[in-house]
């Protein structure tokens, strides 16, 4: 048991990493396989890590090869083969071996290296095709979907109870108000990362009025409103699309009010500006999205994580991060904006589908390599993204069941020309 669920960790973290380096890739590359060493060790260089995942980058036009180096405890990026097989390691990484043990780094061999994989994997080892990767998102769908819905519910009821939100409770309180009108944004949450000049101790509450603030304790216990967010107003409610997390799907929605920011972002030339959505649930209680404008014009927002609900996922996190300048709103507004017209939209679209929308000529090319002709490749695609929703068994399977049925249809026409139908062979006879 302890084995499956390590290996099962493994894979998540394989699922992870995918969504992560695909961020960053272009429309001629795409990721082919995910390795997983226990143990590896760079050829010549006297270096050895645990935990390595080795994910194989293919350029098909120019028929070449990169790779990308990851750490298993951290999902950092530590180093990256270029086309000639050269191994290249981040300066951060290297930095990093230094304040462990300033000597053995000097020891190390870390330049002009020859890359080279194992020619086996180990037992512990583990390798995730591109059309497995798809398959695991494509079931999972429903699994996440009813799951997230549970939970948020079951959340939700808990919320009074949280030993987390006895600060919620107390600014509640002390303002006169009920504390879902309350939320305490968590030490470690995304919007701290992606903006650590804001004020330590930040908070968002509705007042009696209707109208939400944001608000600190300052270092002698008052509090104080924030430098960076305006109140709240229902003048710029414009049209949003929220990123769906927990199994929940994604959707276009207006807010039911905005707050004005003030100098969040200066770094990210793909974000012209930035606004807090403010939704009230139909349990009455408050919440926060980040809304970030794109250079297309159009808005994109997720969750902000406060204390007494659920962090997002490690693939929202990641797709809406400015620390590592991953975040482009206009890629995926761009996704939904296909995925709106397909049969998606009936159950709602989800992130996952988006993300087979964005990488569907990829999924072509591997069901080609399969042994499928191109039209039925995209037909497959067609069956997943359709009205249906099939998942990519079901899709293949449907599509089987079309070409046997192309096949008879063929050889019954052929019959019918040559004459070879049970009157024409009766009519044959006569004439002998």
């Amino acid at each position: 048991m302890e084995k499956d669920n390590k290996r099962q960790e493994i894979l998540e973290k394989m699922l992870e990493i995918a969504e992560l380096v695909q961020i960053d890739k272009n429309e001629e590359t795409k990721i082919t396989d995910i390795n997983y060493y226990k143990d590896f060790n760079f050829k010549g260089s006297n270096l050895a890590e645990n935990d390595i995942f080795v994910v194989k980058i293919e350029n098909a036009d120019k028929n070449i090869n990169t790779y990308e180096i990851y750490s298993g405890k951290t999902n950092n990026l530590i180093a990256t083969v270029d086309e000639q097989g050269k191994v290249h390691f981040r300066p951060e990484y290297i930095e990093s071996l230094k304040e462990i043990n300033p000597q053995l780094a000097q020891m190390l061999n870390l330049e002009d290296l020859d890359f080279e994989l194992p020619q086996e994997l180990q037992p512990e080892d583990m390798t995730l095709s591109t059309e497995e990767r798809t398959k695991i998102l494509s079931d999972n769908k429903e699994k996440t979907k009813e799951k997230g819905q549970k939970n948020k519910q079951e959340n939700k009821k808990e919320l009074q109870k949280n030993p987390e939100d006895e600060k919620r409770e107390e600014i509640a309180k002390f303002k006169n108000i009920p504390p879902n009108n309350v939320l305490v944004i968590r030490e470690n949450s995304n919007l701290y990362k992606d903006h650590p000049e804001l004020e330590e101790n930040l908070y968002f509450y509705r007042d009696n009025n209707g109208v939400v603030k944001a608000e600190y304790i300052d270092e002698k216990g008052e509090p104080k409103p924030s430098r960076y967010f305006e109140p709240s107003t229902t003048s710029l409610r414009e049209e949003t699309i929220s990123l769906g997390d927990d199994g929940n799907p994604v959707t276009r929605e207006v807010p039911y009010q905005v707050m004005r920011t003030r100098n969040l972002n200066s770094v990210d030339k793909d974000i012209r500006d930035i606004r807090i959505s403010v939704n009230i649930d139909s349990y009455g209680y408050l919440e926060l999205q980040e809304a970030r404008q794109g250079k297309n014009g159009e808005w994109l927002s997720h969750d902000i994580e406060v204390k007494g609900r659920d962090y997002n996922s490690y693939a929202v996190n990641q797709t809406t991060s400015i620390k590592t300048r991953k975040a482009d709103p206009d890629k995926q507004t761009e996704a939904y904006e296909k995925a709106e017209g397909t049969g998606l939209e009936e159950d709602g679209i989800q992130y996952s589908e988006m993300y087979l929308i964005e990488h569907a000529d990829e999924v072509v090319e591997d069901l080609m390599k399969e042994g499928y002709q191109k039209k039925e490749a995209v037909q497959i695609v067609d069956y997943m993204l359709g009205e249906e929703a099939l998942t990519l068994e079901e899709a293949k399977e449907k599509t089987n069941e079309d070409i046997i049925k192309e096949q008879k249809d063929k050889e019954k026409d052929k019959e019918v020309e040559e004459g070879r139908t049970p009157w024409g062979d009766a009519e044959e006879r006569l004439r002998i």
